[in-house]
């Protein structure tokens, strides 16, 4: 049956069901119903026309207890498809990494590629070959270790990507993240807590994430979180950071006066979970205890990284 009328009404309701299906992949008229506040008429009227244009499939049916089974309906998977990416330098090489999703958030592909050394072209040849092969992907996020501000970048430990103009070089739109605050943005996908996140890069000065109210700092142009920018370490001027443990005590002291967080996880090449005692008891001749957050390490962010860069994607899908 056509649907009539292009009120406010039925913009509103298409969207309230277009989210619960982005957001909770699947479910039945009444769950839907529930979810959203829209009635069960409207809600079967929607669902006939989203059948009808390919948002949504039949899943299965329902059975209950007493009644009739009812139909589980669920986000079509290839509605759409979105690649999460992200760059790395890990000592003397760099690593493009990524996972090709479909819309229910299944694995389709993912990789690692290894560079010797990286320019901006090595990541849209690998993009657009992506593009290239599967013709259902629509979204794209990569994440980089840089100051992005308005969708570009602005500095980069990769020195090659600075300025690079992926906007322009990707045949589709392209999501750019810095890498430490993806990090801190996944982390609070899965916990749901605010958190801050630092970590010491070999190569680099540190940087810092921070998610506070469920709500990632990213200041007026993307420089909020580049602690080593402080006048305190002068790595503007000298452009390397010293690691030695005094040095990472002070940032970490600096970070928790700064941010105030109720929780700060330490990462990066430059720290072990070893330090974690002695960068406690270093920050306590800068900061008194009851100030102190919880302190913890976290080698590996790589499922924090994804679900950020995937959580940037879902946030601006529309219907």
């Amino acid at each position: 049956m056509e649907r009539k009328g292009t009120g406010k009404l039925r913009v509103i309701n298409d969207q309230k069901v277009f989210d619960y299906f982005i957001n909770e992949k699947r479910g039945t008229k009444k769950e839907i119903a529930q979810k959203t506040n829209v009635s069960i008429m409207t809600i079967g009227t929607i669902l006939n026309d989203f059948l009808s244009r390919g948002i949504i499939v039949e899943n299965e049916l329902i059975y209950v207890e007493k009644g009739r089974p009812t139909h589980q309906y669920k986000l079509n998977p290839d509605y759409y498809h979105k690649c999460m990416m992200f760059v790395k330098k890990e000592y003397d090489c760099c690593f493009i990494v990524y996972c090709l999703k479909n819309a229910l958030g299944e694995l389709i592909e993912s990789k690692e590629i290894k560079k010797k050394e990286l320019v901006g072209e090595d990541i849209v040849e690998c993009l657009n070959q992506i593009i290239e092969e599967d013709k259902s992907l629509q979204y794209i996020s990569l994440g980089l270790p840089a100051i992005i501000s308005n969708n570009q970048v602005i500095e980069s430990d990769i020195a090659s990507l600075k300025g690079f103009p992926f906007d322009k070089k990707i045949q589709k739109e392209i999501i750019l993240m810095n890498d430490i605050k993806c990090i801190a943005y996944g982390y609070n996908q899965i916990h749901h807590q605010n958190v801050c996140f630092l970590t010491f890069p070999k190569d680099s000065g540190p940087g810092c994430g921070m998610i506070l109210d469920n709500q990632l700092i990213d200041g007026n142009n993307g420089i909020a979180g580049e602690i080593a920018y402080l006048p305190l370490f002068d790595f503007f001027k000298k452009r390397e950071f010293d690691n030695s443990l005094e040095k990472i005590i002070q940032v970490v002291a600096t970070t928790i006066v700064m941010y105030n967080p109720h929780l700060l996880i330490l990462t990066g090449e430059n720290i072990k979970e070893d330090d974690l005692d002695a960068i406690q008891k270093g920050c306590l001749n800068y900061v008194p205890n009851h100030f102190m957050p919880s302190l913890k390490y976290q080698e590996n962010c790589e499922d924090y990284y994804f679900q950020g860069l995937e959580g940037q994607i879902i946030k601006r899908i529309q219907f």
